[in-house]
Formats: structure tokens, C-alpha cells, sequence
């Protein structure tokens, strides 16, 4: 159980994606690592195609209650210490959750989080904010980090106290990201390919 992760991810109206997304979560559950599946209310079909499999711990919501709420929901439910979170819209390709899975407490890696820029210049609005936002990021926090928006990442669950956790929407992401660089602000930067959505 040592090197089992619980990689939790929240899926809201993700049916045209679900398909790419399980056949690629698959082989992690070959491994004997815990896959939890959080649909947030989707209404588009999601939920039925993620019923039919087998491997995933699968978590519902009637209606939508936010990307925080399913991730608190997942952690609440995972079993294992090591956890992943990862987004179901491919915008970063599952295959390369396997980048996040090295916590490792000898070599003092507790938090590990993923950037999606590569240290390319700013080319995009969106671009511009990330990069403004993740310095002021690590101007509170004296941190490292790359990309303080990002959604993947991986922790210990003891790490997290889980019903201190506020964020109901996407500012999830941050305040995790923010608790886990109070207890250690040299994080372990990890580059995933990126490809934004239109």
C-alpha cells in the first residue's frame, strides 16, 4: 500500500471525453492504484458511461456543486495516503499522471505540482494572468512554484486537513496549493504538455 495512490478527478458534462479518459486511466488501475471519479451533476450523459465502469470508484452529485466540493468529496472517500488530482477535460493527457507519482518523504518530496507553460514566454491573456498571479503566488509564500493555478498535483493526504478545506469553485486548486506551500514552500515542479481547450 506504501506506493498506491488515490488519484481523484472531477468530471462535470465530459461524455464527448469520457472514453479517452477511462481508457487511459485504466492502466493506473492495473497497478492497484485507487481511481475516484467525482461527477459533479453532469446533465449530458457523463454519469451513464462512468456507471458502466468497473474499475473507477465512482462518486455522484444530483446537481452541480462545484470542483471544490468534488474534490473535497473525493478526498473524503480515498483510501490511500499518496493522492493525485488530476481534471477529466484532457486538457493535460492522463498518461502523464505518472510525472506526479513520486512523493517520496526520504528524498523530501511532499508536494508535487504540475506546469503547464514550460517556462515559454507569455503568449496569451490567459498566459499573462497565470504567470502574474503564480508570482504574487510565491511572493506570500517565499515558494517555487511554477504554475499556481494548476489543477494536477500530488500530496500526502495527512498533509491536507480536509474540513479546514473552503473553496466550493475552481479556487480549489489554489488553496490547496497555498496549505501545502505554508508547511513547504520548496516544491517539486513538474512540466505536463498542455493544450487549452477552445
Amino acid at each position: 500500500m506504501k506506493n498506491l495512490y488515490s488519484i481523484i478527478i472531477p468530471v462535470f458534462n465530459e461524455k464527448l471525453k469520457i472514453d479517452i479518459l477511462l481508457k487511459n486511466l485504466e492502466d493506473y488501475s492495473c497497478y492497484g492504484h485507487e481511481i475516484l471519479v467525482v461527477d459533479d451533476g453532469s446533465t449530458d450523459g457523463s454519469k451513464d458511461i462512468l456507471l458502466g465502469c468497473s474499475f473507477i470508484k465512482l462518486i455522484t452529485y444530483k446537481s452541480n456543486k462545484g470542483k471544490g466540493n468534488a474534490i473535497i468529496k473525493g478526498l473524503q472517500a480515498s483510501k490511500n495516503e499518496k493522492i493525485v488530482i488530476f481534471d477529466g477535460d484532457l486538457e493535460l493527457n492522463p498518461t502523464e499522471i505518472r510525472k506526479l507519482m513520486i512523493l517520496d518523504t526520504d528524498k523530501k518530496i511532499r508536494f508535487v505540482i504540475a506546469n503547464r507553460f514550460n517556462d515559454h514566454y507569455a503568449t496569451s491573456i490567459w498566459d499573462i494572468g497565470n504567470k502574474f498571479l503564480t508570482a504574487i503566488f510565491n511572493l506570500i509564500h517565499r515558494s517555487n512554484v511554477k504554475d499556481a493555478l494548476c489543477c494536477a498535483k500530488s500530496f500526502y493526504k495527512p498533509d491536507i486537513q480536509i474540513d479546514t478545506l473552503k473553496a466550493k469553485k475552481f479556487d480549489i486548486d489554489v488553496e490547496i496549493t497555498s496549505k501545502l506551500a505554508k508547511l513547504d514552500p520548496n516544491i517539486k515542479n513538474v512540466n505536463l504538455k498542455y493544450e487549452r481547450r477552445t
